[in-house]
């Protein structure tokens, strides 16, 4: 095996392959076509994180609401789901409303969700997403999105309004008018283009007394021991607490997202795939008009006792050369790539948030991506110079000395 590997380098690198044809052309397409599944696998696996990552740190790994009404008594509530489900970490209560916001003439329909202060540390992680001032959520206090404060111009420490609907006591038709005034302390990259142009954090006991709930709730975000587990304690507590209650995961909120980025994972695969495709054959191709050019050399290593099988090994060898050379190069090319995109990410306004829903993706290299972009670009080589190794290895001795 090392003679054969020795024999296939020696040929392999001479100066008709190396320096004429289409051979260095080829092995390029090779390289890109791997840098370029490197780095679209990468920029996919990261879309799903980053999403995911927001999906946790806004939303928790659960949420636990009542269906058509408020839940009243926290106690009794927190503790039977905590009794259902042994893979709970922490719980805290929110709830939320819609309501508009209004500064200096400009308003803007916004999501109040209000969260416990005292508990949100434990459950969420909204305090690493904040960008400008401190998250504190006092009586008077709210967080802002980003996107929120750039539309409107609000900054840390400034003054607004919120102001929700309510029915009249008297006519379920008509409304009342109820505002608040707040100071913004913070402002925050939610992770999600929505959230950030629309979300507003407080305090629970702030909504609660704005909408004139009193200490009723809209449900739990719950946190787990392993957010991996969150689809199967979703349908255990779905089948303990009854009809009464809908569960949600980090998965459920956006599904439709991730159920179409696995689809486009896929696509986008085999179709950067076909550069490789080609690139390999393109080699073949060239294999095909060296061995024609190398009749008299596969002769006389036939006449030195090379089998046919020996023959075909070492221009196979020469297939997993190329391979292995075309993999590791096209891999050292992607990280690259990976890496200017996540600069140019931080410089340029590369990536729509209105139409993927994020405005900045962290790639994701997975081993398991890594593993079949390796797998296939080898076995497409192989594949690709098989034809051109059994035609040199059927090569008769006579006929090679007479051509050479």
């Amino acid at each position: 095996m090392r003679l054969n590997f020795w024999i296939a380098y020696r040929l392999l690198f001479s100066r008709q392959i190396l320096f004429g044809g289409s051979a260095p052309l080829s092995f390029l397409g090779l390289v890109l076509g791997v840098a370029a599944l490197v780095a679209s696998m990468a920029v996919m696996s990261g879309y799903v994180e980053t999403l995911k990552l927001a999906m946790t740190d806004v939303t928790s790994d659960l949420q636990v609401v009542r269906r058509g009404k408020l839940v009243e008594d926290w106690a009794t509530f927190s503790k039977k789901i905590k009794e259902q489900e042994p893979r709970i970490e922490s719980m805290m209560r929110f709830g939320y409303a819609e309501a508009v916001m209004a500064r200096k003439g400009q308003v803007s329909g916004v999501l109040f969700q209000g969260v416990e202060e005292a508990e949100l540390a434990k459950v969420l992680n909204i305090t690493k997403r904040v960008k400008h001032g401190q998250l504190q959520l006092g009586p008077d206090q709210i967080a802002i999105g980003i996107g929120l404060s750039k539309k409107y111009n609000v900054v840390v420490g400034e003054k607004i309004y919120l102001v929700v609907p309510l029915a009249t006591p008297f006519d379920s038709s008509g409304f009342k008018r109820q505002s608040k005034e707040f100071v913004v302390t913070a402002v925050i990259d939610f992770g999600k283009n929505d959230w950030n142009e629309r979300l507003v954090i407080g305090n629970l006991k702030s909504l609660q007394q704005l909408t004139e709930i009193g200490d009723r709730y809209t449900g739990a975000f719950i946190k787990l021991k392993d957010r991996e587990t969150a689809n199967e304690a979703a349908i255990n507590l779905e089948a303990k607490l009854g009809t009464g209650f809908s569960v949600m995961t980090w998965y459920d909120v956006n599904r439709n997202i991730f159920e179409a980025v696995v689809i486009e994972r896929a696509v986008i695969f085999f179709v950067v795939l076909l550069i490789v495709i080609v690139a390999a054959f393109n080699i073949s191709s060239t294999l095909y008009v060296f061995i024609r050019q190398k009749y008299s050399d596969i002769a006389i290593l036939k006449t030195l006792g090379l089998s046919q099988k020996k023959i075909r090994l070492i221009f196979l060898s020469q297939g997993l050369i190329v391979g292995t050379l075309g993999t590791i190069i096209g891999v050292i090319i992607g990280y690259d790539l990976c890496f200017a995109f996540m600069y140019l990410q931080d410089h340029y306004a590369l990536i729509s948030g209105s139409v993927y829903k994020i405005d900045k993706i962290y790639t994701d290299i997975r081993f398991i991506d890594l593993f079949a972009i390796c797998a296939a670009t080898q076995l497409i080589c192989l594949v690709a110079t098989y034809f051109p190794a059994y035609k040199g290895s059927q090569l008769e001795v006579v006929e090679g000395l007479k051509n050479g």
